[in-house]
């Protein structure tokens, strides 16, 4: 058994100091505190799995957007469409195109699949079925709808009078697609990382990779 060596009086083990003449004793490193542990930093989660950020799914939005004009240029172009029928014929693609990939492909449009995201329940686990991915696709069509029904007219030489009625529907139209915007923006500041269909249905999106942007 160790003793001090100042004082000589025997040391207890853990003992940092003789109780005698408050010496340091000569185990006073032998059993050190543990250091604390933080857990390592990360985005936001649900459960085990990572929301996927704003720019990730920006992006992916972004890649379907791209595809489904290619589509409907292939699909409406040979007919010389009106601003009507191209309104209409683009929300049933687009509510065609994410409703069957989603509810068919895994919770996966082509864009999410391209930046590794996918759709699922709000629980972070389950997959969602084919009416789930209806019911997020009503929404958001729907808000893409009210953003599309002002058709600006633009003049190729406008005079005061016309200038001043194509300015009035750019406003108009600014209004109308506002809730679309704010539907895609509503991830930014949402701690679930949700637009608002994604409410709407009861889903979110998480990353399949631990990379998060």
């Amino acid at each position: 058994m160790a003793t001090c060596p100042t004082c000589g009086t025997q040391e207890v083990p853990g003992q940092q100091f003789c109780p005698s003449c408050g010496s340091p004793t000569s185990n006073v490193y032998s059993n050190p505190a543990p250091l604390p542990s933080y857990p390592a930093e990360s985005g936001p989660s649900i459960g085990s799995y990572q929301l996927a950020g704003f720019w990730k799914r920006f992006l992916g939005y972004l890649i379907d957007y791209i595809v489904l004009i290619v589509i409907e240029i292939l699909i409406l172009r040979p007919f010389h469409a009106g601003f009507a029928v191209t309104v209409i014929a683009t929300i049933i693609l687009s509510f065609l195109y994410n409703t069957l990939q989603i509810g068919l492909n895994h919770g996966q449009t082509l864009g999410m699949r391209v930046v590794a995201v996918k759709c699922v329940d709000q629980d972070g686990v389950s997959e969602i079925n084919y009416p789930r991915a209806v019911k997020r696709a009503v929404f958001y069509e729907a808000l893409t709808l009210i953003g599309s029904l002002e058709n600006v007219h633009r003049y190729a030489h406008p005079t005061t009078a016309q200038l001043h009625h194509q300015t009035h529907q750019e406003l108009i139209l600014l209004i109308l697609i506002l809730p679309h915007i704010v539907d895609l923006l509503w991830v930014a500041w949402d701690k679930r990382k949700q637009t608002l269909h994604d409410k709407f249905a009861g889903t979110v999106v998480i990353s399949t990779r631990l990379t998060q942007f």
